[in-house]
């Protein structure tokens, strides 16, 4: 986001005519109907009057868009809260992801050469102090990348068209991918370092593949073939494994993905043609200990040693990553906070400007009051009333606006409604505490007004 000049430009013209049209025209208006015999006789009762009514008008509004902006500031808030809690099916903590570039000279080794590269990368990173499990991470990754896979399970003919074939989000990863993001084990095994490109084909599902295309029995030994393209490549996995389900698309949208089915393959097990295209390297993940905050510098120096060739990239934190896909949400929220805090201050000034001018006009009358007995409680009370009934009525509106407009933005909402009850009742209260604090400082003055001096000045 950055400021627009055009969009500068404009807000700041039609701010300046705003003010010069609020002054103007009163005045105009007050001049063009005056009537000096009228005015002088009626000491300019019925003008105070009609000026006491239009003031309160734009309280009322101001206090009622004040509600309607809080009550959505308030929304988002609540929404963002439930986000940060909803579980992503991995823990972010303590997780690095990279970008690895390996030497030019690697584009024409041999598939063996390429894997042996892998392999001592591993080592390399796994021996660095403070790394606990690394792993490369080809295909898709949780909230960063995605990679889908067509598929049919063994059995049953191949489909005659990609359309007639299952899709998947899949990830091609080392064995301790799982450990590294702390991804839960449900049934079965994980992949092993022993499910290499020796061994039969195997594959970890998640929870959702499996309540998808084995609801009422067990996936475990199940065999799928991925449709590579290459028909040597065409050899079916077994399913060993279920894990819980990663949200890939977001904390907020991922449930309403029809695409959302997932599964795990081992680098070590791809084909040589697939193998191939990631000669000059890859993503990396790693899981640490948390207790050096430059192991970024320690990974780098530790693939220089390997390689001085070899180039360490684009380091992210899976918490940035979480943080990020939460990004619309919060300059939502802290957008719409700042109107809503602007908005009780023009609100709260406003409302104190009207009860002010109130006992401005009415000085004489406290003044007769309080000679006559009435206590300094009897004054407040008094006072405290015209501002209460501006806002019963501006918080009236505002609760009937907001239940129009707030559903307009249950698209951004998650966990909770557009007409959230508890929402509404703290933003109604705040907003009340707000005002009746802006009263009660004019009514405080009242209450201290000295009746002699009231009635000699007037």
């Amino acid at each position: 986001m950055s400021i627009d000049a055009r969009v500068l430009i404009f807000t700041a013209a039609l701010t300046l005519l705003t003010g010069i049209l609020s002054g103007v025209l009163p005045a105009l208006l007050r001049t063009s109907r005056m009537n000096l015999h009228d005015t002088l006789k009626e000491g300019g009762r019925a003008s105070s009057g009609a000026r006491h009514r239009a003031q309160s008008v734009f309280v009322i509004a101001q206090m009622a868009m004040a509600l309607v902006l809080l009550i959505g500031a308030g929304l988002m808030l609540r929404s963002l809260v439930r986000l940060w809690h909803v579980d992503p099916g991995f823990r972010a903590n303590n997780v690095l992801y990279f970008g690895m570039s390996f030497p030019a000279a690697m584009n024409h080794a041999s598939v063996e050469a390429v894997r042996a590269n892998y392999r001592q990368l591993e080592q390399t990173l796994a021996s660095t102090p403070g790394v606990q499990e690394v792993s490369p991470a080809w295909g898709a990754f949780p909230l960063s990348s995605d990679d889908e896979q067509l598929f049919w399970f063994e059995g049953q003919p191949k489909p005659k068209s990609k359309n007639d074939m299952n899709w998947a989000i899949d990830y091609i990863v080392g064995p301790t991918y799982f450990k590294a993001l702390r991804i839960p084990l449900l049934r079965g095994r994980l992949l092993t370092a022993s499910d290499d490109e020796h061994a039969p084909r195997v594959t970890v599902v998640d929870d959702v593949f499996a309540r998808k295309y084995f609801p009422n029995e067990d996936p475990i030994g199940k065999r799928i073939i991925r449709d590579t393209g290459v028909e040597s490549a065409a050899e079916p996995m077994e399913i060993v494994g279920v894990v819980g389900h990663v949200k890939q698309w977001g904390l907020d949208t991922d449930d309403s993905q029809a695409l959302r089915s997932q599964f795990y393959m081992n680098w070590m097990q791809m084909s040589d043609e697939y193998t191939a295209l990631y000669a000059s390297g890859s993503s990396m993940v790693i899981h640490s200990d948390g207790r050096d905050p430059q192991i970024f510098n320690a990974i780098r120096h530790a693939s220089q040693q390997m390689n001085a060739e070899q180039v360490v990239f684009g380091a992210e934190s899976m918490n940035q990553m979480v943080a990020d896909s939460l990004a619309s949400q919060r300059f939502s929220m802290i957008l719409l906070s700042l109107f809503a805090a602007l908005a009780l201050l023009l609100a709260s000034i406003g409302i104190y400007g009207v009860i002010s001018y109130v006992v401005s006009e009415r000085t004489r009358e406290i003044g007769v009051r309080m000679a006559l007995g009435a206590e300094r409680m009897d004054i407040l009370r008094i006072v405290l009333g015209s501002g209460g009934k501006l806002l019963v009525i501006g918080v009236g509106a505002g609760i009937i606006v907001a239940l129009a407009l707030t559903r307009l933005m249950s698209s951004l909402l998650y966990g909770i409604r557009a007409t959230d009850p508890l929402t509404f009742v703290a933003v109604t209260l705040l907003l009340s505490v707000v005002a009746l604090l802006a009263c009660y400082l004019p009514a405080r003055r009242a209450s201290m007004v000295d009746p002699i001096v009231a009635l000699r000045n007037e």
